[in-house]
C-alpha cells in the first residue's frame, strides 16, 4: 500500500492524547497491586503519559509511534504493574499506525507490539497471563482495522477525484461546444454582412431601393448574431463561473431559414429535403444544422453567386445524411491551427462527437461537404 498522508484533522490526535492521558491520570490511582505485582508509582504514570504523547507522531512518523508504544507497553508489563489505563496506548497506537503507515510497516508494528506484550508478561510473571495470550490478537486486529479504514478513506477520495475529473471534462466539453456555436453564428452573420455591405456600396447611388434591401439583410443578420451571442454569454455567466445548460440549438427543421438567408446573400440554392426534419435527436440535429450553416457561410465567402445544392435525408432520430455542394471556384483548406474549433475542423468535431462521419473536399470546380449519421440504438 502506498505511504499515506494524515487525512484526518489534527483534533483527532489531540483527542487521542487527551483520552489516554486522562485515563492514566484518573484511573491509575485506583489500581491495587495483587500479590506479586508492583505497586503503582511514578514510573507507571510516566510510562502511560509517554505512550500517550507519542500518538501524534503517527501523523508524520508512524514508525516512531510504534517503537515508543511498544517500549512503554513492554516497560509497563515487565515492571509488573497491574493492568491499567496505561496499556490503552497499545491498541490506539496500532490503529493509528495501521491507518497512516504502509502495509509492511503496520505489520511490523503489530509484530513488535505482540512481542512486547509476550516478552513483558514473561519477564514479570514467568508465564503468559491473559494479556500475554491476547496481546498478539488485539495488536493485529487494531492494525488491520486501521488499514481497512485507510483503504476506505482512499477509495472515497479516489471516487471524489474521478467525479471532479468527470465534471471538469463535462465543463470543458460544454465550453468547446459554446465556442463552436459562437464561431458558427458569428461566421455566418459576418459572411452575410460582408456580402451585403459590398452590394449596398455598389448600388447605393444607382439603385438605392436594392441597396436598402441589402442593408436590411445586414440588419437582420446582425440582430440574429446578437441574439445568439446574448444566449451564449448568458450561459457562460452560470453560477460559480461554470457554463449553464442551454437550449439545444436549432435542428434540420430550421434549415429553410438558412436557405432563405443564403439566397439573400446571392447564392442560387437548390434544396432536396426528405423525411421528417424534426425527427433527429437533439444532438444530431444540432450538428446537422451547424454543418449546413457553416457550409453555406463558406460558399458565401469563397464562391459568391455560386449554385449550391443542399440535400438532407432523415430516416430516423439517429439516421440522417447531409450534403452541401457548391459549383463555384473552390480552392479551400481547412483551418490548420491546433485547437481551433472552427471551420471544417469544427464541423468534423461536431459530427464525430455525435457518432457520425464527415467528409469534405473539392468536387469538380466547387466544394462538397457531407455528414452522415447511421442508425444507432440508444
Amino acid at each position: 500500500m502506498d505511504e499515506r498522508r494524515a487525512t484526518g484533522p489534527r483534533l483527532v490526535d489531540a483527542v487521542a492524547v487527551a483520552v489516554v492521558s486522562a485515563a492514566v491520570l484518573l484511573g491509575t490511582p485506583h489500581l491495587e497491586a495483587a500479590a506479586g505485582q508492583r505497586p503503582i508509582d511514578a514510573g507507571a504514570y510516566a510510562l502511560g503519559l509517554a505512550g500517550a504523547a507519542s500518538l501524534p507522531l503517527s501523523r508524520r512518523w508512524p514508525a516512531a509511534t510504534a517503537v515508543i508504544a511498544c517500549a512503554t507497553v513492554f516497560g509497563y508489563l515487565a515492571a509488573g504493574y497491574p493492568g491499567g489505563p496505561a496499556l490503552l496506548v497499545g491498541p490506539i497506537a496500532m490503529a493509528l499506525v495501521g491507518f497512516r503507515a504502509r502495509r509492511w510497516a503496520a505489520a511490523g508494528a503489530a509484530t513488535g507490539m505482540s512481542l512486547a506484550v509476550v516478552a513483558g508478561s514473561l519477564i514479570a510473571t514467568g508465564g503468559l497471563p491473559t494479556i500475554g495470550v491476547a496481546g498478539p490478537a488485539w495488536a493485529v486486529a487494531f492494525a488491520v482495522g486501521g488499514q481497512a479504514l485507510a483503504a476506505r478513506v482512499e477509495l472515497r477520495a479516489a471516487e471524489r477525484e474521478r467525479r471532479e475529473r468527470r465534471e471538469l471534462q463535462a465543463r470543458s466539453e460544454q465550453r468547446l461546444e459554446i465556442a463552436r456555436d459562437l464561431h458558427d453564428s458569428v461566421a455566418h452573420a459576418m459572411a452575410t454582412i460582408s456580402v451585403q455591405s459590398g452590394v449596398a456600396a455598389h448600388l447605393l447611388d444607382r439603385r438605392p431601393e436594392q441597396a436598402r434591401a441589402a442593408l436590411e439583410a445586414i440588419r437582420e443578420a446582425s440582430a440574429d448574431a446578437l441574439d445568439e451571442l446574448g444566449a451564449i454569454l448568458a450561459a457562460l455567466r452560470g453560477p460559480g463561473g461554470a457554463p449553464e445548460s442551454r437550449d439545444v440549438p436549432a435542428g434540420p427543421d430550421r434549415v429553410r431559414e438558412l436557405l432563405v438567408r443564403a439566397r439573400a446573400d446571392g447564392l442560387v440554392v437548390d434544396e432536396e429535403l426528405e423525411g421528417d426534419l424534426a425527427a433527429p435527436a437533439p444532438s444530431v440535429g444540432a450538428a446537422a444544422y451547424r454543418v449546413v450553416q457553416e457550409s453555406l457561410s463558406n460558399a458565401v465567402r469563397h464562391a459568391p453567386g455560386a449554385r449550391v445544392t443542399v440535400r438532407i435525408r432523415v430516416d430516423g432520430p439517429r439516421s440522417i445524411a447531409v450534403e452541401v455542394v457548391d459549383g463555384g471556384p473552390a480552392v479551400r483548406q481547412a483551418p490548420a491551427r491546433p485547437g481551433g474549433g472552427f471551420g471544417l475542423v469544427g464541423m468534423r468535431e461536431r459530427v464525430t462527437a455525435t457518432g457520425g462521419s464527415f467528409a469534405a473536399g473539392p468536387a469538380g470546380g466547387g466544394f462538397r461537404v457531407s455528414a452522415r449519421w447511421p442508425a444507432v440504438q440508444d
